[in-house]
Parts: C-alpha cells; structure tokens; sequence
C-alpha cells in the first residue's frame, strides 16, 4: 500500500467512527503514527484529503463480483446483489464513513455534490446499475438505476447505522427481489 492509500483509508477509518469532523492532518498523522505535516505533502486541504477516501470508496464499491456475467433474471440477480450487498456491510467502514462525510458537508455544497451527485462512487454505481437493469430487460434502466441505487443506500443505511444496526434489520433479499419484479425485471 503507498501513502496516498494509506491515507486515504487512514482518513476513511476516522470518518467512519468519528464523523466528518475527525478527519484532519493531524489526526491521519497520528492513526498511521506518522510525523505531524506528513499528510499535508500527499494532500494539501481537507478536500484533499477527503477526495482521497471518496475515490478509495469508489475503487471498492460495486453491485457484483468483478468480472462476473450480469445476470439475466431476477433469480440470478439477487444473490449476486444480497452478496455483495452482505460483502459491503461486512466491510462497513466505508459506507459509515462515505454516509458520516456526506452529511457533514450539507453546509458544503461543492463537496457536498463530491459525495453525492458528482461523486465517483456514484458514477460506478449507476453504471453497474445500468448495465444491470438492461440485462434485466428493465425498460429506461438509466433512471432505473438511479431509483436502485436509492434502494441500497437505504438498505445499507438502515443495517449499518439505522434499525437494523441494533434491531431487526430490513430483508435485504426480499426488498431487492421486490423491487426488481416491481420494475418489470425479467424473473
């Protein structure tokens, strides 16, 4: 790993338990136990820094196993998706931190739009979600996979840091199937 990975999952691990706020240079110094002005050389300004989880995020966000065929109906569709879906909560740390910077920038609105709709995650997200949905016979998959990506947000919201961290989480596999047959999805 170089230093700028370092970094960026040094500041993504600080985000994630300690909200948007706990990234600073100093802070990332101090987790990977580096001199203090170390960070500030690979990264100049929070955005910076903060860029720098957004496109770690997006190098290991998807909907489906790298290299894998995009499924051509609702039952081979939703165990890839529940996998991943399970892969990315098992992971956490990037969602929490992505969902902890997201809101913390609301006063922001350029890396607000970083986090949201110019976000790289994003842009992955919706690709994957086109390419998925037209596999699926889904008509206008383009906005489809908008309204998808919504859907798994929630989701990941919900067992990541709502409801469902603590209580009974939401049937990530019945919702995605749901909502599939909902639009028309080839079963």
């Amino acid at each position: 790993m170089d230093r700028r990975q370092a970094i960026a999952v040094a500041a993504m691990e600080l985000a994630a338990s300690g909200g948007g706020h706990a990234v600073t240079h100093r802070k990332v110094d101090r987790h990977l136990g580096w001199p203090d002005g170390t960070t500030s050389n690979y990264a100049r300004t929070r955005r910076e820094l903060i860029r720098l989880v957004i496109e770690h995020v997006a190098s290991i966000a998807n909907y489906r196993p790298v290299g894998a065929t995009p499924p051509t109906t609702v039952s081979m569709a939703v165990p890839q998706l529940v996998a991943a879906f399970e892969a990315t909560v098992t992971r956490g740390i990037d969602t929490r931190a992505r969902l902890a910077l997201t809101v913390d920038s609301l006063s922001d609105p350029e890396l607000h739009e970083l986090l949201t709709t110019q976000s790289p995650v994003r842009a992955k997200l919706v690709e994957e979600g086109i390419t998925l949905l037209d596999h699926l016979g889904v008509t206008r998959p383009a906005s489809r996979a908008v309204d998808f990506i919504t859907l798994m947000n929630g989701l990941l919201y919900d067992r990541l840091v709502g409801n469902g961290s603590r209580g009974r989480p939401a049937d990530a596999e019945d919702v995605i199937r749901a909502w599939l047959i909902g639009v028309g999805a080839r079963q």
